[in-house]
């Protein structure tokens, strides 16, 4: 599979450009937020950062 079809299968998979992400800015510890990224394997989180998609 190549890069920009794996590419768009995750970001199919997460709903959003994991590039574009903003984490919440949260003022004191939250414990009940769950990362949108925790829907991926670590297999899929290694393409992204690998790749350069993490990166800002």
């Amino acid at each position: 599979m190549s890069v920009e079809k794996e590419y768009q299968r995750i970001c199919d998979k997460l709903g959003f450009i994991p590039s574009e992400f903003k984490a919440p800015d949260f003022k004191e510890e939250d414990d009940s937020w769950v990362s949108p990224f925790s829907v991926l394997t670590v297999s899929e989180i290694d393409f992204l950062y690998k790749n350069g998609f993490l990166v800002r």
